[in-house]
């Protein structure tokens, strides 16, 4: 049960972040009132939507390597991939962090500070996508 539910949560999460990636693509740089929406829509989306799903992946992630570390020796695939993984899942956390105080900057109307911290989210925000996409590909190849 829980590898289609880990592969169902895992595919809402990549969505989730290319739809990020959508709106912030549509939204920056359009003046200053898009850019307050921006970082609102995304802080909600982060707290109700990506947090619980990278929670869940986690946690399903967990469910099923556990037997494995308990019943043999683990191959290097299955490291490589824990590793994305979990380059995917800490550089998220930092990401949603950034999103917050991205979110206070834009609200006290500090744009040089939203500006800077921007540009740090989406540095991050890359790392995100090459630990999802290495862990994905590792995860149908295994």
């Amino acid at each position: 049960m829980e590898m289609p539910l880990h592969a169902l949560l895992a595919g809402a999460w990549v969505g989730c972040v290319l739809v990020e990636a959508l709106f912030e693509r549509a939204l920056l740089g359009q003046g200053r009132d898009k850019e307050l929406i921006l970082a609102r829509l995304h802080w909600k989306v982060d707290l109700f939507i990506e947090g619980p799903l990278l929670a869940s992946v986690a946690v399903t992630g967990l469910l099923i390597v556990r037997p494995i570390f308990a019943a043999q020796a683990v191959d290097v695939l299955l490291q490589a991939k824990l590793v994305f993984a979990a380059l995917a899942i800490l550089a998220n956390i930092w990401c949603i962090r950034l999103v917050k105080v991205r979110l206070n900057y834009a609200e006290a109307g500090e744009w040089e500070a939203f500006e800077r911290v921007d540009n740090s989210q989406h540095r991050w925000g890359a790392l995100v996508l090459v630990g999802l996409l290495g862990s994905a590909i590792l995860g149908l190849v295994r």
